[in-house]
C-alpha cells in the first residue's frame, strides 16, 4: 500500500495528542490526516465522507458525540460497532494507557518515553504487508 495515498482519521479529543499523532503519521508517509474529536464525526466520515477512509487511529476515552462527556469505553465501542457492522478499516489504538486488543492493526502507547514515529512505523508496516 502506498502510504502517501492513505487517508487516515484520528479520533481524539486532546488537541496536542492529535497533533503529535498527525506528525507521527506524516513522518511515516501518510499525508492525508483528518482529526475528529468524537465518534459522531467519525461515523459521518465513514458513511458520508467524500473519500474512502483507509486507516483509523483512535484514543480509547473521548466523547461519543459533540457536547457529550468523555466516555471511558469509547474506543472499545468503536471497535465493537465496526465488527458488528462489518466495517473493515484497519484500526490503530493510540492511548496513554497501554492496551493489547485483538483483531486490530496495532496499539501505540502514547507516552513521553516512547518514540511515536517508530511505534507508528511498526504498526503501519503491518498495513503495508497486509495490503
Amino acid at each position: 500500500m502506498d502510504l502517501s495515498k492513505t487517508k487516515a482519521v484520528v479520533v481524539d479529543d486532546d488537541v496536542f495528542k492529535g497533533a503529535d499523532i498527525r506528525k507521527a503519521l506524516e513522518f511515516n508517509g501518510i499525508r492525508n490526516v483528518m482529526i475528529v474529536r468524537n465518534q459522531e464525526k467519525l461515523w459521518n466520515q465513514i458513511y458520508h465522507g467524500e473519500d474512502k477512509i483507509d486507516l483509523i487511529v483512535t484514543d480509547m476515552q473521548y466523547p461519543l458525540e459533540a457536547g457529550a462527556a468523555v466516555d471511558k469505553e469509547a474506543g472499545f465501542k468503536l471497535i465493537e460497532r465496526m465488527e458488528k457492522e462489518k466495517i473493515h478499516i484497519p484500526v490503530i489504538v493510540c492511548s496513554s494507557l497501554n492496551y493489547s486488543i485483538p483483531n486490530i492493526l496495532g496499539s501505540v502507547w502514547y507516552n513521553e518515553l516512547n518514540d511515536l514515529n517508530s511505534k507508528f512505523k511498526e504498526a503501519l508496516s503491518k498495513l503495508e504487508r497486509d495490503s
